[in-house]
C-alpha cells in the first residue's frame, strides 16, 4: 500500500511539474538533473569507507528518481524507488552490482586497495547513475510511471546508457581534474 501524501487536488504532494515546460526545456532540465546527480555519485565513490560510498550513492539515486518525478509530475515514494533501483541492477546480470561491490570491498586493503578504489568507483557510479537518469527519463517521456516500470522493457537502453556513462563520467571526471589547478590559482 502507497503512502502518499496528497494535496487538495487529489495529485501527490510532490507533484509540482511546470506545465509551462516545453517538451524541448524539458528534456533540458532532465539532462542537467541527470548530470547534477552523476557528479554527486562520483563524489560519493570518492569515499574511502568501503559501504558508505554505496550507501551514499543510493540514496544520492533515490534523490535523482524524486528529482525526475517531479519534473514529469509522476508519483513517487521511496520504497518504489528502492524497488525500481533494484530492478535495474538485477537486470544487469548482477554484474554491475557485483563491480562495484567488488570496489567498495577492495577499498578493505590499506593503502593501495584505497587508493583502487577510490581511483575506479566514481566512474563506475556515475555511469550507474547515469543510466538510471536516462532510463527513466525515457520511461517518463513515454508517459510511464514507477508502479508500470518495467526494467525488461528497457534492458537494452540500460546497457546502451550504462557505456555511454562510463563515457560521460570519465568525461567529468577529466574536465574536474582540468579544472581544479585553475580553481586553486584563484
Amino acid at each position: 500500500m502507497l503512502n502518499e501524501v496528497k494535496n487538495d487536488d487529489g495529485k501527490p504532494a510532490n507533484s509540482v511539474a511546470d506545465p509551462t515546460l516545453s517538451p524541448e526545456a524539458r528534456q533540458v532540465r532532465a539532462h542537467e538533473i541527470i548530470r547534477d546527480h552523476v557528479l554527486i555519485s562520483m563524489a560519493a565513490g570518492l569515499i574511502p569507507a568501503p559501504g558508505i560510498d554505496l550507501g551514499a550513492a543510493l540514496a544520492n539515486q533515490l534523490a535523482l528518481l524524486a528529482r525526475l518525478s517531479k519534473l514529469y509530475d509522476v508519483p513517487y515514494t521511496e520504497n518504489l524507488g528502492k524497488s525500481v533501483v533494484g530492478s535495474l541492477m538485477a537486470s544487469s546480470g548482477g554484474t554491475f552490482a557485483g563491480g562495484a561491490l567488488s570496489l567498495t570491498l577492495i577499498k578493505l586493503v590499506p593503502i593501495i586497495g584505497t587508493a583502487c578504489g577510490v581511483i575506479a568507483m566514481p566512474t563506475v557510479l556515475g555511469a550507474y547513475t547515469y543510466a538510471l537518469g536516462k532510463v527513466f527519463e525515457a520511461h517518463f517521456e513515454d508517459n510511464g510511471t514507477l508502479l508500470t516500470f518495467n526494467a525488461d522493457r528497457y534492458r537494452e537502453l540500460w546497457h546502451k546508457m550504462l557505456r555511454r556513462g562510463k563515457t560521460e563520467a570519465a568525461s567529468m571526471k577529466d574536465e574536474a581534474a582540468a579544472s581544479a589547478p585553475a580553481q586553486a590559482a584563484r
